[in-house]
């Protein structure tokens, strides 16, 4: 019996860290944000291809201020500047900053001559989950 009463203060612990850093142990970090570029094969007046990118949350959490990484992007058809915008040095804000809910998507399109890689550069997250 004096092993049991030794165990539950180890058991509390664990339990607890289960429940702030989720059962998967997993963390909301960039890995967390999937970024699909897609071309639709639609030509643009002066030859470029539309593209579109969807950016999806995975985090089981609302994130905020992700900002993607899109050096040398370009486009010569306007992006919704609510979805993606220039932040600093090559730097992209997706969302206007604004929270996106776990599981959900944003997307933008641009039209170029190809496809430009993004990666997600940092992020936060919204509140507990």
């Amino acid at each position: 019996m004096a092993t049991s009463h030794k165990l539950q203060p180890i058991l509390t612990i664990v339990v607890f860290t289960i429940f702030v850093i989720g059962a998967n142990g997993e963390r909301c970090d960039t890995s967390s944000i999937q970024v699909d570029t897609i071309n639709t094969g639609t030509i643009v007046t002066g030859g470029d291809t539309i593209f579109v990118v969807e950016v999806k949350n995975q985090c089981p959490c609302a994130v905020r201020n992700l900002r993607l990484d899109g050096r040398g992007f370009a486009t010569t058809v306007d992006v919704d500047p609510a979805a993606f915008r220039a932040d600093d040095g090559g730097v992209y804000l997706v969302n206007g900053g604004e929270p996106i809910p776990r599981m959900a998507t944003v997307s933008f399109q641009y039209a170029w001559d190809h496809f430009f890689q993004m990666t997600p550069r940092s992020l936060e997250v919204d509140g507990p989950c």
